[in-house]
């Protein structure tokens, strides 16, 4: 079975993530190449390895030459540094994954054009022959459905009941909850909402006048947000919302658990099984099920997950698009009362990763989503990478995430020189010492588990010269987890005694295959 590694739990570990990456590198070997020098930079060719040519110690010789050849690369790497004051530690016991490929290239990038020929080949893979309608028709309660939740709250007011949802009161002794202007909100809607729904049919596409909610209308110039219903009758959030750092964004999913939540306003997320299970500060209101029964509680095979996957993303016709990772995930949501935060588990399914594969060369799966600005202040235009993720339940595929398609564009070198093994170790060492040294000014201690070793493309940019092309390049990316440790100061102010990252599809380093620089995830370049 494939590995199965956590995605990021959303808002949970976000603290934690920022405090890496900040350290000034030093004036040698590990001088960070940086924005447009790096993507416009012709990298040397490489001269041809004669095929057979020995590989390292304990890598077969073959009659092809790989860049595991090429490079020198074991099979595994074992290694422990630690800095001088003794408390911050990378502790290597990985797996070194190099793909079967003979070369690496330098190869242009661009922004895939997100047009109405996109959108309707998105819409007929998914929706082909499902009902789209309008946000706002389809969400617009009648009367009878408004009535009836203004009946409950009346109820709760007639018994003295002010404060249903357990909000608590504020400082000054006032409920949060105002249950008068509820009732009020709801008496208005009252008025105002239909006897019967009429839904209104609609294309989807940019330009579209919408309700505002007011009275009146404006035009979604650039986004859609509709709801498109199966021939089965499972209704999609459907949403085409390109902007900021994502200029193609489609989000779709199923509407059916909101319809049937017992809470108005819960929130539904897919997080990875892996993270709940390595985090006992996550409260879960149910038992999690043993990992050797979560396919019996998916109901599906992984197999039978990833036909589903595949099928739609053939349809999208995206070159070199493969599957890349997946995980057991959990469905999850919270009750909206402060009082009670415990998690409850709402589905089970797979969590699917694609990504491109260039000539035998995956584009690295990371649960970075990059176009993150230098500076908070910056006004740049920046651009997230590539991601299409599925999540995939008993009943179909449940939720897609499909961002910024790549135009993989003309080769910039064939067959790019690379660094060997042994000298990206070298600044692998050292820069997880050095750019983790500020977590020491806030934390006891800090001990790192690298478990993951891959080569593979990633895209670099530069966004102050040209937000929309970039380069693919060859990197090394080192995956894992970290156990963190508070002072006893934290300990005594309540602070547990350790805490962690468990997101091991969060790359800790990225190097730069070709000249060793550094490469920051978050900002992509």
């Amino acid at each position: 079975m494939k590995r199965k590694t956590p995605a990021l739990i959303l808002g949970m570990m976000i603290s934690t993530v920022l405090l890496t990456g900040c350290a000034e590198t030093p004036e040698d070997s590990l001088v960070k190449m940086k924005g447009k020098e790096a993507v416009e930079k012709n990298y040397e060719e490489a001269a041809e390895i004669p095929e057979g040519q020995a590989g390292a110690e304990g890598t077969e010789n073959t009659d092809k030459t790989t860049i595991r050849d090429i490079v020198g690369a074991p099979e595994t790497y074992q290694s422990t540094v630690t800095d001088e004051t003794g408390k911050l530690t990378i502790d290597t016991n990985a797996v070194v994954e190099i793909p079967e490929a003979e070369k690496a290239s330098a190869i242009a990038v661009s922004q895939h054009p997100f047009n109405q020929e996109e959108i309707d080949r998105i819409t007929d893979t998914f929706f082909k022959n499902a009902k789209i309608y309008t946000s706002s028709s389809y969400f617009t309660r009648t009367k009878q459905q408004v009535l009836k939740e203004l009946t409950t709250w009346k109820g709760y007011l007639a018994e003295g009941n002010m404060d249903p949802n357990g909000w608590g009161k504020d400082e000054n002794g006032n409920y949060n909850l105002d249950i008068y202007q509820v009732i009020e909100n709801l008496e208005q809607e009252y008025e105002n909402a239909p006897e019967e729904k009429v839904l209104e049919e609609v294309k989807p596409q940019f330009g579209l006048e919408a309700d505002d909610g007011m009275g009146g209308t404006y035009i979604m110039e650039d986004n859609f947000i509709g709801v498109a219903v199966t021939e089965d009758g499972t209704p999609f959030r459907y949403i085409l919302n390109p902007s900021g750092s994502t200029p193609m964004s489609v989000k779709i999913e199923n509407n059916k658990k909101y319809e049937h939540s017992e809470q108005a306003d819960a929130l539904f997320f897919w997080n990875s099984y892996d993270s709940f299970s390595a985090d006992n500060d996550i409260h879960l209101a149910e038992p999690l099920p043993a990992e050797e029964e979560m396919e019996t509680e998916i109901g599906i095979s992984f197999e039978e997950a990833k036909a589903l996957t595949d099928e739609k993303v053939a349809a999208l016709q995206i070159p070199g698009m493969e599957l890349a990772d997946w995980e057991y995930g959990l469905c999850t949501y919270q009750t909206n009362s402060p009082e009670n935060q415990d998690i409850h588990i709402s589905d089970t399914g797979y969590i699917m990763h694609y990504t491109r594969k260039v000539d035998g060369i995956p584009i690295t799966y990371s649960s970075e989503y990059g176009g993150a600005l230098g500076d908070m202040d910056s006004e740049m235009e920046t651009w997230s990478y590539e991601r299409l993720d599925f999540c995939v339940t008993e009943d179909g595929i449940d939720q897609v995430e499909f961002i910024n398609q790549y135009d993989i564009g003309q080769v910039k070198t064939e067959r790019v020189n690379l660094k060997s093994f042994d000298e990206i170790m070298d600044i692998y060492e050292k820069m997880m010492l050095i750019q983790n040294a500020d977590t020491l000014n806030s934390e006891d201690g800090r001990v790192y588990h690298i478990e993951r070793i891959t080569f593979g493309y990633s895209r670099i940019y530069e966004p102050a010269t040209d937000s929309k092309s970039g380069v693919l390049v060859p990197v090394w990316d080192f995956f894992g987890s970290f156990e963190g440790f508070y002072t006893e100061e934290q300990q005594a102010q309540g602070a547990p005694e350790t805490f962690g990252n468990y997101d091991t599809n969060m790359s800790y380093l990225t190097i730069n295959a070709i000249d060793g620089s550094v490469i920051d995830r978050g900002l992509g370049y």
